[in-house]
């Protein structure tokens, strides 16, 4: 029997909501909340259940950043395979069956990426109706950390979210997922899509946020700038121009906020 750490990360007014997004208790399921909090008093919001099922474990910090926060419940893991969530995330009933069996059938796979859709049962993106291996992803197809299960012998201690980026940094507020996923590929871990649907969530994904807020903007610059060094710039060049040219943008703008993501990354580590 394989146990699976769900490992939910949390911020001030969301911890209510935890509760209520827990299954019943199982001995294959644990779950390790990070709960952070930028004052006291959203310490008194941590509902009674936290404490009183012996499958959850609570801990606490000062603070904000969702990187940080999913990096501390990694830390705190023991179980066999771990995936990540968020306070407003629920596994699926079948969801530790469809998850187990793909470990078991292969061995050497390190990290599992699936399906999710919204409360209402609809898909949270276009998912590829095919399975694959990653590096072999399909055009337009991006990687949610929700879609994540992760052997934990593979990541922890070796890969962990990039704290620059996120929610919660003023800065590069996204991107660390795109992050951790270039760590994981240069780590050499095998890492496969299957088209099976494990989790539910209230999120729904926002894709024209690059177009129009400037921390996204900085983002994919400093990303680009992590895989692909100095070419980040004509890269980052043509994207602009492109999204000008598309009426979805102005030029200048865009490409002071893609460099500014770029200066960012060649000064800080």
């Amino acid at each position: 029997m394989q146990t699976i750490d769900i490992l939910i990360c949390s911020l001030n007014k969301g911890i209510v909501r935890v509760s209520d997004i827990l299954m019943p208790p199982r001995p294959e399921i644990r779950y390790i909340i990070s709960f952070q909090y930028t004052d006291d008093r959203y310490l008194d919001l941590i509902p009674d259940t936290l404490h009183d099922r012996e499958d959850v474990s609570l801990y606490t910090m000062n603070g904000q950043g969702l990187s940080c926060n999913r990096n501390n419940a990694l830390e705190k893991a023991t179980g066999d395979l771990i995936m990540f969530a968020d306070d407003d995330t629920r596994l699926a009933p079948d969801a530790y069956e469809t998850i187990a069996a793909v470990f078991e059938n292969d061995p050497s796979l390190d990290v599992a990426f699936f399906q999710a859709t919204t409360y209402t049962g609809k898909p949270l993106k276009e998912y590829p109706q095919q399975g694959f291996k990653y590096g072999q992803t399909a055009p337009g197809y991006s990687i949610s950390a929700i879609e994540m299960v992760c052997r934990r012998t593979s990541i922890q201690g070796k890969i962990r979210f990039d704290e620059r980026f996120g929610l919660g940094t003023k800065f590069l507020t996204c991107g660390e997922e795109e992050i951790w996923l270039e760590d994981a590929q240069r780590a050499g871990l095998n890492m496969q899509y299957f088209p099976k649907q494990i989790v539910e969530t209230s999120t729904m994904l926002k894709k024209t946020m690059v177009y129009v807020d400037d921390g996204v903007q900085r983002s994919k610059g400093a990303l680009t700038y992590y895989q692909l060094g100095n070419k980040a710039w004509l890269v980052c060049a043509r994207f602009a121009l492109r999204s000008s040219m598309a009426g979805l943008c102005h030029f200048w703008p865009m490409m002071r906020h893609l460099a500014e993501g770029i200066r960012y990354m060649q000064r800080t580590k």
